[in-house]
């Protein structure tokens, strides 16, 4: 398992900031998301391991019609405790490529969230059902008639940000960042140390009422 317990308990208590200077420090690639929407309650957190999914745009020869996406097959049967679904549409906003019924899915799976780089439909239904989603924007219009999943479980890309499966990927209300899993404890000691001198510090600024 990628993530012990304890693991998934101390990244939940960090912030994006915090892992994100964990890893500039230690040398390590940039790998933070900005700019999704964030469809949960105030202060939600997302912890786990990517399951990935690639979409692309259906050729002009393949039916408006035909359900050529394999969204069911991630939320119902292959993201599972602990993961976190990682959809790759390109950052396209026109054509949503999530919405409510796989929020619920999820849950039902114990999976802990959903990072799109694309859009959702239903967002206050997905923010309604407690299921933390990230996403780049909100479109009412269903992904059959435009899009078909390319893979399940390769590498992807988050904007600019490579994620492959199995990584670890935190976010919050400020960014998203994608930890690869081999590096996951010397980032999560560092980043443990910067909260530590942090709280200090914070200790000091902040003057009882």
């Amino acid at each position: 398992m990628p993530l012990t317990d304890q693991e998934r308990t101390d990244f939940t208590a960090l912030a994006s900031g915090q892992i994100s200077d964990a890893m500039e420090s230690l040398g390590l690639r940039r790998s933070v998301v900005t700019g999704l929407m964030m469809l949960a309650a105030p202060g939600a957190k997302i912890v786990g391991t990517a399951v990935t999914v690639r979409q692309v745009p259906k050729n002009a020869d393949e039916d408006r019609e035909a359900k050529l996406t394999r969204h069911q097959d991630v939320t119902r049967k292959i993201a599972g405790k602990g993961d976190v679904v990682v959809i790759d549409n390109g950052g396209r906003i026109d054509v949503a490529t999530w919405g409510e019924f796989h929020c619920y899915a999820c849950k039902q799976n114990g999976t802990a969230g959903a990072i799109v780089d694309g859009a959702t439909r239903d967002g206050p239904d997905v923010r309604a059902s407690g299921f933390p989603t990230f996403v780049r924007g909100l479109s009412p219009v269903k992904s059959q008639w435009d899009l078909k999943t390319a893979a399940i479980n390769e590498p992807v890309m988050l904007g600019l940000v490579q994620v492959n499966p199995g990584d670890i990927v935190f976010a919050d209300e400020t960014a998203v960042v994608v930890i690869p899993v081999a590096k996951k404890a010397m980032v999560l000691a560092k980043a443990n140390e910067i909260r530590r001198f942090e709280d200090a510090d914070r200790a000091t600024l902040v003057a009882p009422a």
